[in-house]
Order: structure tokens, then sequence, then C-alpha cells
């Protein structure tokens, strides 16, 4: 119980797993399971801090660190993943899709993208995101152009031409659209835009909300 109210006071501080695993000498794969049980409560880490020892064990159906019981076994690999993940979402051009299709072909066996996406979104919203956005499914596409300079090659001189990037997401799911412009002047902008309310399946005849 002691290591529970521990794991519970570095997740309520928004301590990454990575840290707080050295501190409080538990595997990743059992903070993982441990912080979906709470996360199954549907209460917040403090409430979960403020409830007395039995309590607390009939919230979280306490089990053994070493016999996992029907805890889905992909998550707590998942879970040891979870730093790598959220830091690589703070790069420009990475979306949960470029992480999902990495992870998937690491693990062939693991979690289907919109488990990942829910496991993901959970751990965001529990470790006290600076904002954080409500989207409803196909409603909305965000634009930006990708922060690096990208390349392509000219076949005919194999010339290296830079060019910029233009990124499409629906925030909902994560599903991204890019293309690579010969310049940034409005007519190619306008085009690029066209094709990814296509490739979305969008409709042009009524105005639709792009950030």
């Amino acid at each position: 119980m002691h290591k529970l109210r521990q794991i519970l006071i570095f997740l309520e501080r928004g301590v990454s797993i990575r840290n707080f695993e050295k501190e409080v000498k538990v595997s990743r794969k059992t903070i993982g399971l441990y912080q979906q049980k709470f996360l199954q409560t549907g209460l917040g880490f403090s409430e979960l801090l403020q409830a007395n020892d039995k309590e607390l064990e009939r919230l979280v159906d306490l089990v053994r660190e070493d016999v996992p019981g029907d805890t889905d076994p992909r998550k707590g690999h998942f879970y040891s993943l979870i730093d790598y993940f959220t830091h690589e979402l703070k790069r420009t051009g990475v979306t949960r899709l470029l992480l999902w299709e990495e992870y998937i072909r690491e693990n062939p066996a693991g979690l289907q993208y919109s488990r990942f996406c829910k496991l993901l979104q959970d751990h965001i919203r529990v470790t006290k995101a600076v904002m954080h956005f409500e989207h409803q499914p196909a409603r909305m596409m965000q634009v930006d152009f990708a922060g690096d300079q990208l390349y392509y090659v000219d076949p005919s001189t194999g010339e290296l031409v830079g060019c910029p990037v233009l990124v499409a997401v629906l925030p909902f799911s994560g599903y991204g659209y890019v293309e690579a412009l010969p310049n940034m002047k409005l007519v190619q902008v306008v085009k690029a835009l066209n094709n990814a309310l296509d490739y979305f399946g969008g409709d042009r005849s009524e105005p639709s909300p792009i950030t």
C-alpha cells in the first residue's frame, strides 16, 4: 500500500514514469498497470490519495505486482514507451498516426490505432497537459507548414531542391495529409488545401473550419 501511494503521488505531480521508476523501485510495466487501474476508477489522483487504505484497495481492485490478472500486457508495454511517445509528439510534423505506424512495425501484435490513441490521450490528460481540446470527428482540419526544411532530388539534374511542406491533420483522430509544394504562393497553398479536403473526403461546397 505504501508503494501504491508513492505511485499515486508521483502521478498526481505529473512526474514521468521513467523518473519515478527509479525512486519507487517498481517496474514500468507495474506502474503502467496501476496507472490504468487508477484511470478506471473515474477519480482523480488527488481524490484517490484522500481515501483510506481499505477504500483505496477496494477502488483499484489491488493485485500483486507479479500477477497482473486480466490486465492486457500490451498496455504495460505501451506505458513503458509513454515518455518517448509524449516527447516525440512535441516535435514538428509528428502525429499520433506516425507514432502508431512506427510502434506497430516494431510490435505487430500491439494495440490497434484507436486504442493506442485513447491510451495516449488519457495519459496526456491525467498528467495535466498545459492545454487540452475536445474535438468532434471530421469537424475540423488543422493546417500548418512543416517546421524543418525538406528536400527532394531533381531526377534530371540530381540537384537537391528545398520545398515547403503543407501538413493537414484531423485533430480527433490524428489522421494526416502531407504535400510538398513548389513554393508558398497562394495558388499553390489553395490547391494543396483542396487536395487535402479531397483526400479526407470533405465537402468543398460548404465552408469548413480550418486552423
